[in-house]
């Protein structure tokens, strides 16, 4: 009976500081610091940025600003997973939620232009995030 009592008590002890341990490790992530990568290939190219959930909505600002007529966000706390096709015929792949953006352009199926117009987009996302 005792013992019983004592595997509970260490299961419910354990639970509690793995709770108060990840919310630490979350609040972190998305309060932490900024943190962007662009990784190019010969097919794909690929940002991915991490960020203060507090800059959300500039960066969706930004983003609907550069792909106008196209205006994929709403909230700053939406979620979004989606391919999508802008009104220029530029296939991309766009991941966003609050503190964390992912955005990727296959090479090869979009003209050069899309190519350059995406990149000059990506690179303004840093500047937002730097505050430039």
């Amino acid at each position: 009976m005792k013992a019983s009592f004592y595997i509970a008590t260490f299961c419910l002890i354990s639970l509690n500081i793995f709770l108060v341990y990840s919310r630490i490790i979350s609040s972190t992530r998305s309060n932490g610091k900024t943190s962007v990568s662009i990784v190019e290939t010969n097919d794909e190219y690929m940002l991915r940025a991490y960020f203060n959930v507090n800059k959300t909505a500039k960066v969706q600002e930004y983003l609907n600003k550069c792909l106008k007529p196209n205006s994929l966000f709403g909230s700053e706390n939406d979620y979004f997973n989606a391919n999508t096709m802008l009104t220029d015929n530029t296939e991309l792949h766009i991941r966003k939620s609050p503190g964390k953006l992912e955005i990727k352009l296959n090479k090869r199926i979009n003209s050069y232009s899309s190519y350059c117009r995406i990149k000059k987009m990506c690179d303004g996302v840093s500047d937002v995030l730097s505050g430039k």
